[in-house]
């Protein structure tokens, strides 16, 4: 048991003792101003960080460069951070740590200052970001939200690089064996990589945006909601939400209803046999006064715009309606169809004519029939008599 203790006795010296020496080299007269010194810049840290803020903000004005109150109080919290990380690395000069612990401590601090700078650099690109505002539209706004990813990621990349800088954390081995690693997960993510580069493909070309009714034959047809690295959500007309990789919308013919300047009416109304020219003339310029009149349609030459006498059908006499509604909101272009169908009804009506449905006529030929019929009554033959 004494040869235990002994042993745990020395140690506890060799543990103790870095300490023990370090304790008796403090200076006790450096040591309680550096103290108050930490202590008082803690407490006064957010008016202290107020103010830092504002000499940025007056430096900024006397180079003609205007910082808002947003993006002061954006930095605030990560100035704040700062002044306590730089008291802390000032207030340790008068504790005369050990070197192990001092520099442990200081990289402690140091990194903690750096990635104060860090996070208020990410927070001011969404403050940032407003500066785009004026080029954000529906077709920019993708390309704009991206940007602003992108630059969220390059500061935090940036970010952890600096702080394991501070380390001395060399990147090198650890981006070698990436390299390496990346050239399996690259096999094995083939199908992620190539939604990502389409999705990259897909904004640069601008095929659509957010609030775009799309379609892509044989995948989706519905209204993209939003736009991911890997894929869009397209909500069908049935509400049902839809995934769709970007590859699929990348390497196939879509079409983009949104981008239509107009959306046309193409009809073919069926009109009886039996309407006379002048009534056929009289719908016709009926249709077409009402079309021209009215502000729902788009005048020629802006777009076409065609009430003619089409052909002949089985059953009927084909007018063509063919126009193009000024708006291409579904519920607007519904009530333009709506109105201009009532006002042909009007007019065939008015025109003493009417409507055709599909019918078929029965033309029976008349031919030679044979004399007699040995089936009728009269040609069949009665039994004979008993008396015959």
């Amino acid at each position: 048991m004494e040869s235990y203790k002994s042993i745990l006795t020395g140690l506890a010296g060799q543990f103790t003792a870095p300490f023990t020496d370090w304790w008796s080299g403090v200076d006790g007269r450096g040591l309680i101003p550096a103290l108050v010194f930490t202590a008082l810049i803690c407490a006064f840290r957010k008016p202290l960080a107020t103010g830092a803020v504002r000499m940025i903000a007056f430096t900024g004005r006397t180079i003609g460069l205007t910082v808002s109150q947003e993006v002061q109080d954006t930095i605030k919290p990560a100035a704040q951070a700062m002044i306590v990380a730089l008291a802390l690395l000032i207030g340790m000069d008068a504790l005369n740590l050990p070197e192990v612990i001092n520099g442990a401590v200081r990289n402690a601090l140091a990194s903690v200052a750096v990635a104060a700078v860090f996070m208020a650099m990410y927070s001011l690109t969404d403050v940032f970001a407003g500066l785009l505002t004026p080029y954000r539209t529906s077709r920019t706004a993708i390309q704009v939200d991206w940007i602003v990813m992108i630059a969220k990621a390059a500061v935090g990349i940036l970010g952890l690089s600096a702080v394991l800088k501070i380390w001395a954390i060399d990147l090198g081995p650890v981006l070698t064996g990436m390299g390496v690693l990346g050239a399996g997960v690259a096999l094995a993510a083939q199908d992620l990589f190539k939604n990502l580069l389409a999705g990259f493909t897909n904004m640069s070309e601008k095929r659509f945006q957010v609030g775009d009714w799309i379609r892509v034959d044989g995948v989706i047809e519905g209204v993209v909601e939003r736009m991911e690295f890997r894929s869009a959500l397209v909500r069908r007309f049935d509400m049902a939400p839809v995934f769709v990789p970007n590859a699929e919308l990348a390497n196939a013919s879509l079409t983009n209803f949104s981008r239509m300047p107009h959306r046309r009416i193409y009809w073919k109304i069926s009109l009886v046999y039996s309407a006379s020219e002048t009534q056929l003339s009289a719908i016709r310029d009926a249709i077409d006064t009402y079309i021209a009149q009215s502000e729902d349609f788009v005048p020629p030459p802006e777009a076409s715009r065609y009430i003619r006498i089409d052909s002949f059908s089985d059953s009927s006499i084909d007018l063509m309606v063919y126009c193009f509604t000024r708006s291409t909101a579904y519920a607007d272009y519904l009530e333009v169809k709506e109105r201009l169908a009532l006002a042909i009804k009007q007019a065939v009506e008015e025109a003493g004519s009417a409507f055709a449905f599909p019918s078929s006529s029965i033309y029976v030929e008349a031919g030679p029939w044979p004399a007699s019929d040995p089936f009728t009554p009269s040609q069949k033959s009665t039994p004979p008599s008993p008396a015959q």
